[in-house]
């Protein structure tokens, strides 16, 4: 052994010697339970210590036991004690509150009241909005929050990420998105609802298959139990399978006591999105039943009600739709603004021609669509406004009238059926068409077999 390590070897008997007689009665051996922070023990096992950076690492602690047998015991306790001194991490989910700013956020979070700016300026830079409900996901360290993610939609995530010292920085994580074609089928025995419900058809869809068939099924009375139906409709998936939203139906159809109705989607060559029915033909274009979805009839049309605001008895000439302020209004079908602003008893106000005999009128808007306009076109099913509790109005709905040659008529009862245009179907539309007839037999097989007799609600 060279003189530096007998000299290293003599310091770190000395100090051991001092441990013993600093740390423990004189002839009692040292114990492991001894603390770590005694500072002779620290000076010869902290990592910082110049007898480490020596070369009292490399010194078999087996030679020294003679002198403190209990050496690798400490250094043991000591590497662990440095490993705890490094805050964990923890992560949780915080749900944004009603009113909740980027500042009062920060705050909910405990986050440092010095790097606030640097926080809000990171958050607003990707223009994200807080709303009542959302869910973020936070890491803390210690008592830091070194990173938050925020959903944006559309498979987006905001990340904003750094310290109280260095400041935080935001960035956009896009992930991988793909589209796929879902095929549903069903029977319905209590309602279409039910029967989407038990197969997980999204509302969205459902709501868009009453559309596609409102001009020739009254989902009200036409239904029977055993009746079958069968969708395929785009999903757009993030790649871990999750479903981030559905689009369009691409085809569809309704058996009702063994009569199949089919409406198939397809796109012309210059765009043009058309629809063609179970024989291939282009079908009548009626107005949509509903001005707005997901929505329940407060009012019917009337020739004598007795108005709230008023308290007089009067006509409603029209049909009212309850739905909380803010809820979409679409037009029923294709035509020209005519009237767009407002109306003293109306507030709001939309006033649609469909064509020479047609008129529709759109009343108590919170707001109207900033490209509805006197003289613009619009197409059936297209967002004009939405549903308020403006003019003479009791509460937030939606009153929806329809003009026929000039005079108010019953929106529920009315049928307005628009010519379509004499165009045949592509092969492609045929054979999705052979498909779904498909699908129904196999259907009504299988139901036969399992003997399914349940009942209407």
């Amino acid at each position: 052994m060279g003189v530096y390590s007998i000299s290293v070897r003599a310091a770190v008997v000395a100090l051991a010697g001092v441990i013993v007689v600093k740390g423990t009665p004189v002839g009692q051996r040292l114990v492991p339970s001894f603390s770590p922070l005694h500072d002779s023990a620290r000076l010869l096992f902290d990592p910082s210590s110049p007898f480490q950076s020596a070369g009292i690492a490399s010194i078999d602690t087996g030679d020294l036991s003679a002198v403190i047998p209990e050496a690798s015991a400490y250094r043991d306790a000591t590497a662990g004690l440095t490993a705890q001194t490094e805050p964990a991490l923890e992560e949780f989910k915080h749900t944004i509150k009603k009113g909740s700013t980027i500042a009062s956020l920060w705050r909910d979070l405990k986050g440092a009241p010095a790097a606030v700016h640097s926080f809000i300026k990171a958050f607003s830079s990707k223009h994200s909005t807080l709303k009542a409900g959302e869910v973020v996901s936070v890491t803390r360290k210690g008592a830091e929050v070194v990173e938050l993610r925020k959903e944006l939609g559309d498979g987006a995530t905001l990340v904003i990420s750094g310290g109280a010292d260095e400041g935080y920085v935001p960035r956009i994580e896009q992930a991988l998105v793909q589209s796929h074609d879902r095929k549903v089928s069903g029977t319905i025995f209590s309602s279409l609802v039910e029967a989407a419900r038990g197969i997980d058809m999204p509302y969205s869809v459902v709501d868009d298959f009453v559309d596609l068939f409102s001009n020739r099924v009254d989902f009200r009375k036409d239904l029977q139990p055993g009746d079958t139906f069968t969708v395929w409709f785009e999903e757009k998936r993030l790649d871990d399978g999750r479903v981030l939203s559905t689009g369009e139906i691409k085809a569809a159809s309704i058996s009702l006591q063994g009569t199949m109705y089919a409406v198939v989607r397809d796109v012309a060559k210059d765009g043009t999105v058309r629809y063609f029915d179970e024989r291939g033909e282009m079908p009548t274009k009626s107005f949509l039943r509903y001005p707005v979805q997901f929505t329940r009839i407060s009012s019917v049309f009337t020739h004598a009600r007795f108005h709230p605001v008023l308290k007089v008895s009067r006509p409603h000439n029209g049909v009212d739709f309850a739905a909380p302020v803010g809820t979409p209004v679409r037009t029923v079908g294709d035509g020209v603004i005519l009237f767009a602003g407002w109306n003293k008893s109306g507030g709001n106000m939309i006033q649609i021609a469909h064509d020479s005999r047609y008129t529709t009128e759109y009343m108590h808007l919170s707001k109207i669509a900033p490209n509805i306009r006197k003289g613009s076109r619009v197409s059936r099913g297209s967002v004009i406004g939405a549903l308020g509790n403006t003019g003479l109005s009791s509460g937030p709905h939606l009153h929806f009238g329809l003009f026929d040659k000039g005079s108010y008529v019953d929106p529920m009862k009315a049928k307005v059926i628009q010519a379509a245009p004499d165009i045949k179907a592509p092969k492609s539309v045929y054979a999705l068409i052979a498909e779904m007839k498909k699908t129904h037999r196999s259907i009504a097989v299988a139901s036969a077999s399992t003997g399914s007799t349940k009942k209407k609600a």
